[in-house]
């Protein structure tokens, strides 16, 4: 008895081109995101996420660990980008008594005025690049679209996904 095979089903062309949409609008507004940031904060797209992070989080120090799995970076990656904001003096790093492996990740009050700063700009960029063109209804369809296909393939974490659910 002869096995047959069933062919995986290919994507379509129109899949295709939405993959491309997706990934271009990300590249350009994430790009400008970038260069604003730059000028206003001489902050990183990277930098700046670390920052907001800790912030939505400020009842509870990040560890290091955490702070990797949310931008969803190397460990490496992420201690550089803590080595630069730490050098800047927008965040300090303790490692407790108790377990010399963690190691816990706050803002500074520097960090906070330097982050209060990048927020706005990021908000006018966002603003500017993507709610003066959808709708607040075409916002909540693309938000609840993007979080089904994080979901249907595993990668759905509120923690790195929608970090401001502990704030509602």
């Amino acid at each position: 008895m002869s096995e047959v095979k069933a062919k995986a089903r290919a994507t379509n062309q129109d899949q295709v081109t939405t993959w491309i949409n997706l990934h271009q609008t990300v590249r350009v507004i994430q790009a400008k995101l970038e260069e604003r940031l730059r000028s206003a904060t001489d902050l990183s797209w990277p930098e700046f996420e670390l920052l907001m992070r800790l912030q939505v989080s400020a009842e509870h120090p990040l560890q290091m660990s955490e702070i990797a799995a949310q931008l969803v970076g190397s460990p490496s990656g992420t201690t550089r980008i803590a080595d630069r904001l730490e050098k800047d003096s927008l965040i300090v790093r303790e490692t407790p008594r108790e377990n010399r492996r963690i190691v816990r990740v706050q803002l500074t009050e520097r960090g906070r005025k330097v982050l209060a700063e990048a927020d706005e700009t990021f908000r006018v960029i966002l603003q500017e690049s993507l709610g003066d063109h959808l709708t607040d209804a075409e916002v909540t369809e693309l938000r609840h679209s993007l979080r089904k296909l994080l979901e249907q393939n595993g990668a759905w974490q509120e923690a790195r996904c929608d970090p401001t659910l502990s704030k509602r």
